[in-house]
């Protein structure tokens, strides 16, 4: 559905976590944010997507810049991509459980040095402590660790049931986590992110010529876990598979790679 401009970039959709503030809209025949009458919004950030759809004006909080600038260095911005096997594949795992197979990890050097390394596990064994003893090698024992939403966290604690042994370094990394994503909800949000702080909706309005779009095969979690089971299928022909690999490290260092991207644009470039 679209609005009368062509776009839906207006529909009540974009209120975030708002189903009984939009059926209350829709019943009061209001189909258009910007038709809303702002006494009729009392949560904050309701109230910022409606100031900048009906602006079209990007809001960036003054805390923003000042709160990213303080991060020190060196600065790790760290991807997962996991699989949730229905029938569990590899010994003592469950219907569903979040596997990790591949990490990315961008390091950010005082200076804006960035170098980056990554882990894909293609054997089709269990990856999980192959996964974080790589992982624990390549954050060293400094900085902030810096992620986009608490889905890392979840992974790391679950590696600690695979791994115990190296709880400690594991749970030193938790420590170190930075969430992005929260930060970003309350300090920023642009017209064209459509009510979403997904990493996929604001890193055109910081970055456009970064596109997930144009990515081949893999562009988003759930055509990275197709690729991953096509890499550990035997049956797959080599030339495929290559191709599968080389795809599936594009997408997992393009999601850090955007998170290097926001922290500069907010923290650099304003």
């Amino acid at each position: 559905m679209l609005n009368q401009d062509g776009t839906a970039g207006r529909l009540l959709f974009i209120l975030p976590n708002g189903r009984k503030l939009i059926t209350d809209l829709q019943d009061a025949g209001i189909e258009d944010v910007r038709d809303i009458p702002g006494g009729m919004l009392t949560k904050e950030r309701h109230l910022v997507v409606w100031r900048a759809t009906c602006s079209q004006q990007a809001f960036i909080s003054d805390e923003l810049k000042a709160e990213l600038a303080k991060l020190p260095y060196p600065r790790f911005y760290l991807d997962f991509e996991t699989i949730n096997f229905v029938i569990p594949r590899w010994t003592d795992t469950r219907p569903h459980q979040q596997l990790p197979f591949q990490w990315s990890c961008h390091v950010e050097r005082q200076g804006g040095v960035v170098t980056h390394c990554e882990f894909l596990d293609t054997s089709g064994h269990a990856p999980m402590c192959a996964f974080a003893e790589s992982l624990i090698a390549a954050v060293e024992n400094d900085g902030p660790i810096i992620v986009y939403g608490s889905f890392e966290s979840t992974v790391i604690k679950g590696l600690i049931e695979f791994c115990p042994d190296l709880a400690a370094p594991l749970n030193d990394i938790i420590d170190r986590l930075v969430n992005l994503l929260p930060w970003l909800q309350n300090h920023y949000y642009h017209p064209d992110m459509k009510g979403s702080w997904s990493i996929k909706a604001v890193l055109p309005t910081v970055a456009p010529h970064l596109d997930y779009s144009q990515l081949e095969d893999v562009k988003n979690g759930t055509l990275a876990q197709l690729a991953y089971m096509d890499i550990i299928n035997p049956e797959t022909a080599p030339e495929v598979r290559k191709q599968k690999i080389q795809n599936l490290l594009k997408y997992c260092e393009l999601d850090t790679w955007a998170m290097v991207e926001v922290v500069r644009f907010f923290a650099n470039d304003m």
